[in-house]
C-alpha cells in the first residue's frame, strides 16, 4: 500500500498529527535555550479543554513541555559510551536526522519534521495529558515490529543488566556490612541485624528507579496507589443492548 500516494499521503498526515518532532522555537541550540526552561511544569495542570483559545494554550503548553522534556543532551555515564575503536557515541544514536518535512518512502522508510537534531520525538496527546518524557514510532515493516517486542520485553522484565541485578547489589552491600563493623553494637545481636536489612534494603534503593510521582507519594507518607475515584460495575449485555438500540443494522443473525 505504501507504493500509492494516495496511502502514503494519509501516513504522512498521522505522522503530522501524532508523530511530532518540531514546533515553532525549536528550530536550533539557540532558538532552544531560548525557551525558558521550566522544571516544574510536569506538575502543572493542562490547558481546561473549555477554554476559547483551547488550541492556542495547548500549543504554547506543548512548547513548554518538549523544551523540558523532548531536548536530549548526550553525557557520559547517561548515553555516551564507548564503541569497540574507543571512540564516543550516543546509545540513544543522537544527533538525529534532521528533515524539513515529515515524509515516508514507498519502502516504508519514514521520518518526522526535525530541524534541531537533539530533540526527541514525542506524541503530543501523551506530552501535554502525560507531561512526561516519551517517543513514538511508526511501524512499516517486521523488522522494526520485532525491534520493538524484544525491547518492550526487556525492559518490561528487567533483564539482569548492571542496575538490575538485585543479588549482585546485595553482595555487594553485605560485603560493606562486613567491612564496616560497629564495637558497639557487637553485645546487641537484633541492632545488627537491623543494621544488616538497613544496609542491604539502601544499597537495593540506591540503583532502583522511581519515576518522579512515586518519590513524592512516599515522601508525602501517600500508598504506592492513588485512587482518584470510585468504580462502578459495567454490565456487558446492557452495553450491547445499547449499543443495537442505536445501530439496528449490527444486529445480523449468525449463520
Amino acid at each position: 500500500m505504501l507504493h500509492t500516494e494516495e496511502f502514503r499521503a494519509r501516513v504522512v498526515a498521522y505522522i503530522g498529527a501524532n508523530l511530532r518532532a518540531y514546533l515553532p522555537g525549536l528550530e536550533s541550540a539557540q532558538t532552544v535555550k531560548g525557551i525558558p526552561k521550566e522544571k516544574e511544569i510536569s506538575y502543572s495542570r493542562p490547558p481546561h479543554p473549555d477554554s476559547p483559545d483551547y488550541d492556542a494554550q495547548c500549543q504554547q503548553y506543548e512548547l513548554r513541555l518538549a523544551r523540558v522534556q523532548q531536548v536530549h543532551t548526550c553525557k557520559i555515564g547517561r548515553c555516551l559510551r564507548y564503541d569497540r575503536k574507543g571512540a564516543l557515541s550516543c546509545k540513544r544514536r543522537a544527533p538525529f536526522e534532521a528533515s524539513s518535512d515529515d515524509y515516508v518512502t514507498p519502502e516504508g522508510r519514514w521520518g518526522q519534521k526535525r530541524l534541531y537534531r537533539y530533540i526527541n520525538g514525542w506524541f503530543p496527546a501523551v506530552l501535554v495529558n502525560g507531561r512526561c518524557n516519551n517517543d513514538g514510532k511508526l511501524l512499516t515493516n517486521g523488522s522494526d515490529t520485532k525491534n520493538i517486542t524484544f525491547y518492550v520485553s526487556s525492559y518490561a522484565g528487567k533483564k539482569q543488566a548492571k542496575n538490575h541485578n538485585l543479588s549482585a547489589m546485595m553482595a555487594d552491600g553485605f560485603a560493606y556490612h562486613e567491612s564496616h563493623p560497629r564495637p558497639e553494637y557487637v553485645a546487641n545481636l537484633r541492632e545488627q541485624h537491623r543494621l544488616l536489612l538497613f544496609r542491604l534494603v539502601n544499597a537495593v534503593n540506591r540503583e532502583q528507579e522511581l519515576a518522579a510521582p512515586m518519590v513524592i507519594s512516599y515522601l508525602m507518607g501517600w500508598s504506592e496507589v492513588k485512587t482518584s475515584h470510585t468504580y462502578s460495575p459495567l454490565f456487558w449485555s446492557s452495553f450491547v443492548g445499547a449499543l443495537v438500540r442505536g445501530y439496528p443494522t449490527i444486529n445480523r443473525p449468525r449463520r
